[in-house]
């Protein structure tokens, strides 16, 4: 453990090299010394060259995550629409079709169990194979676009997307108690909250073993902390109260809101989008870019997933309407709606759990800009999404990764 921490920052090869030099050294003396105290001593003499080793690593640069004063100049922006004009009849998903195929037999076959019940738990949803599989496709799509061509290791990361996004999925549905997904039993559902736990973290430890394969230690830290942004995007939204003594941050109910859409949905796709390039050895730019077109892709699929909340039909959704207020959630449309009905606060600060709280909030919706002001805000993510593509060379990858955000903002269901 000592000696991983030594070298987790060592991302040039100099560093490595010379992580490796010293451990050799210390190899070759034990290997030839009888006594105890000569071998304590080579041991404290290596760990403190290889903290040195350590010193010298440069930072990881991957770790960022947006400000308030990103969201609140992001508020202030109206949308162009201009992306309305450059819609394709190019599908993306089209275009890796054959590369999701593959992957989708590998992960079935990756995720096995020796123990029945675990088994058919973990490949439950991988068995129904009921979504389009859209972070797998733009974690191929940017590696295309980086790099001309899809390699064995961009498809094991897409993989490792898709298997940490579905335990999500998971621990999801056990903590807003659906039974339901996509119109079919949750893994919940059908096999209670205990197993449908366990599956996850069952599906999270298959995605790390996966994860050291790709042997990019950047790319493990910065997916290594993908898992945590999803764990702290959960704690966000439940409220909990603050322990006595903890410092809290209090930012704007719409900052903290976007903060746990960052966490809970954009942090997924915004790493999975750099990790590709990075895997491409693309320089720190172009591996910004393939982030913040992944943030705000993200960004916009859950305003539109917030927005179908009002607008669709079970039948649309797979789950019932309106399940975000009976479940005490305040987002963007109700937090909009606010701004012209200070009443709805009252009512999100106490979850909507007094008798009437939800139809009245469902009103104040209705009759308000907030719902309008949310598509709005998810066009602008949109927009913000393609303009950062513009740091990466036209090409047909290029292409769909436009229309995949394109897409995401369009979608009914």
């Amino acid at each position: 453990m000592l000696i991983m921490c030594s070298i987790r920052k060592a991302t040039k090869h100099s560093y490595t090299t010379l992580w490796c030099t010293q451990w050799r050294r210390v190899c070759v003396r034990l290997s030839t010394s009888r006594r105890s105290e000569e071998v304590d001593k080579l041991v404290n003499r290596a760990f403190r060259n290889l903290a040195l080793v350590d010193d010298l690593a440069p930072l990881f640069t991957g770790i960022w995550t947006p400000t308030s004063a990103d969201y609140r100049r992001e508020l202030t922006m109206a949308p162009s629409c201009q992306f309305a004009k450059s819609v394709a009849l190019l599908d993306p998903f089209s275009l890796v079709k054959n590369d999701i195929s593959r992957i989708s037999g590998h992960m079935k076959e990756f995720i096995k169990s020796d123990h029945p019940l675990l088994h058919v738990a973990a490949t439950y949803l991988f068995d129904l194979d009921t979504g389009k599989k859209t972070r797998a496709t733009m974690v191929l799509l940017t590696a295309k676009a980086c790099g001309g061509r899809i390699s064995d290791q961009q498809r094991r990361l897409a993989e490792i997307i898709e298997i940490i996004h579905t335990a999500s999925l998971f621990h999801d549905d056990v903590i807003d108690a659906a039974d339901t997904r996509r119109g079919l039993s949750s893994t919940k559902g059908k096999f209670g909250d205990k197993v449908a736990i366990l599956a996850g973290d069952f599906l999270l430890a298959r995605a790390c073993v996966a994860l050291s394969r790709l042997q990019n230690l950047d790319v493990i830290e910065l997916i290594s902390m993908v898992i945590e942004h999803l764990v702290r995007g959960e704690i966000i939204q439940m409220r909990p109260k603050i322990p006595d003594g903890a410092i809290e941050v209090t930012p704007t109910p719409m900052e903290a809101y976007l903060q746990k859409n960052y966490y809970k949905t954009g942090s997924l796709m915004a790493n999975a989008c750099r990790a590709a390039a990075m895997l491409e050895n693309k320089d720190r730019s172009t591996c910004n870019a393939a982030f913040q077109y992944g943030r705000h892709v993200g960004l916009a699929f859950q305003l539109v997933d917030d927005i179908l909340d009002f607008e669709g039909t079970e039948a649309t959704l797979g789950k019932p309407a309106l399940s975000d207020l009976r479940q005490g959630l305040t987002t963007a449309p109700a937090l909009f709606a606010a701004e012209e009905y200070p009443q709805l606060s009252l009512l999100a600060a106490r979850n909507f759990s007094q008798s009437g709280d939800v139809d009245r909030a469902i009103d104040f919706v209705r009759n308000s800009e907030g719902i309008q002001r949310t598509k709005d805000l998810a066009v602008v993510q949109t927009e913000l999404a393609i303009d950062s593509l513009n740091k990466l060379p036209d090409s047909e990858a290029l292409k769909g990764l436009r229309n995949v955000a394109i897409k995401v903002v369009t979608r009914r269901s």
